[in-house]
């Protein structure tokens, strides 16, 4: 399973402004994007952008939400972000399963 975070911006160039600071280097895309869409192989490594747009919406408006494979789309806010991480660690985090190593 997969999880989409899809973010979007009215703003120009906010989107662009805030990859480069979550990645804290140059990212290569437009100042005109208002959509950024990004599908997370690994669930719970989608938690950290969605938790970052959240934690800086007074910095930055841009609106998150998430997809489970081609599922319906889900808004995440401040007011559910807490119920929608908690979830994913709920779905997709399992403490007994052997590490992998690459």
């Amino acid at each position: 399973m997969r999880i989409v975070v899809n973010l979007w911006s009215n703003r120009e160039g906010e989107i662009k402004k805030f990859l480069e600071s979550y990645y804290d280097k140059e990212v290569m895309i437009d100042n005109d994007v208002t959509k950024w869409i990004y599908a997370y192989s690994n669930p719970l490594e989608a938690v950290d952008i969605i938790s970052a747009v959240v934690d800086n919406n007074d910095k930055y408006k841009i609106a998150v939400c998430i997809q489970a494979d081609e599922g319906e789309l889900h808004p995440v806010t401040s007011e559910n972000h807490n119920d929608v991480v908690k979830g994913l660690f709920q779905l997709f985090y399992n403490p007994t399963a052997e590490p992998t190593h690459a």
